[in-house]
Formats: structure tokens, C-alpha cells, sequence
């Protein structure tokens, strides 16, 4: 087995693969000492990660505002074997930080009118309204990391 590990350090590239991205998993530390991990579609935003939260779930009560906070992003593209040494190629992107209440209504309807934009748009804006049991969080993000492993 043969495999190699490139760091990616452009953040612009990095940024590019994050907005291309559809869903990602959010590892929350709770106050009970445990991890919530959450499979979610979100938003990215000023360096940031914005996401909805079901507040009926039952470790909802447990999140730890200001505690650490990661999200990570998984990427497999197919490789032309014909072409290409490498048989597979996934990327990886982490972003640590930590997480926050939003409490800025603006940044609230912002961040609603940008996951509607990506996941939504054929509703319209008037049209378009989230569950009451949803409540918006950010992961206010302190480092950005990407690797593309290739192997064979």
C-alpha cells in the first residue's frame, strides 16, 4: 500500500472546498463531560460555521456555549486510474473553534436567507420558514486544516 499526505495551506482553496460542500459533521462538547456529534447541512460565513440545531433533541439542554467545538468536511473524488499513479483521493477539512449562541437577529436572517439560498432556492424568500425548533448556532472558528490523502 502506497499512500501520500499533502497539507493544503491556501485558504482560498481550502474556502473553495468548504463552499462547495453540502453537509458536514458538528462535535459539540457538552456539559454533561460527553460529545454530541451531528451529522448537518450548514453555512459558511466570515471564516465561520453556521448551522440549525433541533431544540427538541435530547442533549440540546446539555450544549456547552463557549466550549470547544470541531466540524469536518469529507471529500472522495474518483481518480482515472489510467491517468494517475493514486487510486483513490479524499480530502479532509477540519475547523476548530468554539461554539456561540447567535443572539444578532440580523446575523440570524442572514445566515436563514444564505441556507435557503443553498439548500432551498426554488423557495421563495416570503415562502421560506424554519421549524420553531430550530435554533441557529455558530462555530466561531479559531483554525482551518485540510489534507488530501492519495493512495493506491
Amino acid at each position: 500500500m502506497k499512500k501520500q499526505i499533502t497539507q493544503i495551506r491556501d485558504i482560498n482553496e481550502i474556502e473553495k472546498l468548504i463552499q462547495e460542500a453540502a453537509t458536514g459533521v458538528l462535535c459539540i462538547h457538552l456539559d454533561n463531560e460527553k460529545l454530541m456529534q451531528v451529522a448537518c447541512n450548514f453555512i459558511y460565513l466570515d471564516k465561520n460555521i453556521y448551522t440549525f440545531l433541533d431544540n427538541t433533541e435530547e442533549n440540546f439542554e446539555h450544549i456547552k456555549y463557549g466550549a470547544a467545538g470541531s466540524f469536518s468536511i469529507f471529500k472522495n473524488d474518483k481518480v482515472n486510474t489510467k491517468t494517475k499513479e493514486f487510486t483513490y483521493r479524499l480530502t479532509f477539512i477540519t475547523v476548530n473553534g468554539e461554539i456561540k449562541d447567535i443572539d444578532d437577529i440580523k446575523l440570524v436572517d442572514q445566515v436563514t436567507e444564505l441556507y435557503r439560498l443553498k439548500y432551498s432556492s426554488v423557495i421563495k424568500t416570503e415562502n421560506y420558514k424554519l421549524s420553531e425548533n430550530l435554533k441557529p448556532i455558530i462555530l466561531d472558528s479559531k483554525e482551518i486544516k485540510s489534507v488530501i490523502e492519495e493512495g493506491i
